[in-house]
């Protein structure tokens, strides 16, 4: 049992080692400066969905167009609210058959509903700034509640333009039927091929539009040296 009592404390040692990065954290969140509006870094943002594929594995896709508007006023977030819009033609999972399949009226429908839309409706801080963001998802022209789990990741005070961002992770699962997206196949012994339940999955880098520009002459001057 030597081994066993090694991985346990292993995982204790992993779990103070995250609760003191989460205290790190918390520190350098009462130096950040106070900005009211963020955008997404296009370039550190991922927003992706994953699917299970006749109950085997899971299919993941991303959409590679993605903008939001963030607001805060108070440099931990507190009162965080956000609006996302999605172009619903960016969609990718690796496959080109399928990602016209997914954007054909069997599932976005882009040509029409071309833009997937996300709007906070509150936020629900948990210690170590974990957090509940509720709010209204709309695919196909529905729009219905839905409510992530989320996380405050990092922050720098200055990035290499000279400006503060932040990172956040988000969570959630949503079943799609409820926005129309119905189509499904089964197997010959009756296994459904894609599931109902699909997951989200955000990972994104917020920082200020003055960084954005910064950030976009600098790679135009990368580009052309």
């Amino acid at each position: 049992m030597n081994w066993f009592k090694r991985l346990i404390g292993w995982l204790g040692l992993a779990d103070k080692n995250g609760d003191a990065q989460r205290q790190a954290l918390m520190k350098k969140v009462e130096t950040f400066p106070v900005v009211s509006d963020w955008i997404l870094d296009p370039f550190h943002t991922h927003v992706a969905f994953r699917i299970m594929h006749m109950g085997l594995v899971e299919v993941v896709g991303r959409f590679k167009e993605v903008s939001a508007k963030i607001q805060a006023t108070s440099p931990s977030f507190q009162d965080l609210k956000v609006e996302v819009e999605v172009i619903a033609s960016s969609v990718e999972s690796d496959l080109p058959a399928r990602d016209a399949h997914l954007k054909a009226p069997d599932f976005f429908d882009v040509e029409n509903h071309p833009k997937i839309l996300f709007r906070s409706t509150s936020v629900q801080w948990r210690p170590l700034k974990r957090f509940i963001m509720e709010g209204e998802l709309t695919i196909r022209g529905k729009t219905h509640p839905i409510q992530l789990e989320g996380e405050l990741k990092g922050l720098v005070l200055k990035d290499i333009v000279g400006e503060p961002r932040a990172s956040f992770e988000l969570k959630g699962e949503i079943d799609r039927r409820k926005w129309g997206l119905v189509w499904q196949m089964e197997t010959a012994d009756g296994t459904p091929v894609a599931d109902n339940i699909v997951k989200i999955e955000v990972s994104c880098e917020i920082i200020t539009p003055k960084a954005l520009q910064a950030l976009m002459q600098l790679l135009a001057q990368m580009q052309s040296s």
